[in-house]
């Protein structure tokens, strides 16, 4: 095995976790947003006030496109070796930062539907 497999392997069973989640939130639709951290903590009553629909198609999106790039990205370690790795290692960073958030509310706000 060459030193550049390491990280393309890495990158490769990110790709298929991303892949799982992908094909979840695609198939399950709103039955998959109850993977999604602080929404599935919010109570049903105040669930049902955000668009469950947008909420799983979104997410299906997100993870469609960190699947795209774990086998992108592990295609280019395979003849680049680490310096893809580490590429992909910010993106995903800035990627995934911008979309935690302490509190539900703040998260899904533009999900809400207006009642």
């Amino acid at each position: 095995m060459t030193e550049n497999a390491v990280p393309a392997i890495s990158l490769a069973a990110l790709g298929l976790i991303f892949l799982v989640f992908t094909v979840l939130f695609f198939v399950r639709k709103e039955k998959a947003c109850g993977l999604i951290a602080g929404f599935n903590s919010l109570p049903r009553q105040r669930q049902v006030q955000y668009d469950r629909a947008a909420i799983a198609r979104d997410y299906g999106k997100l993870f469609a496109a960190w699947t795209a790039g774990a086998f992108l990205f592990a295609g280019l370690c395979l003849l680049f070796g680490w310096v893809p790795y580490m590429i992909a290692f910010v993106l995903l960073m800035a990627s995934v930062i911008p979309r935690m958030h302490l509190w539900a509310e703040n998260a899904f706000k533009k999900y809400k539907i207006d009642q």
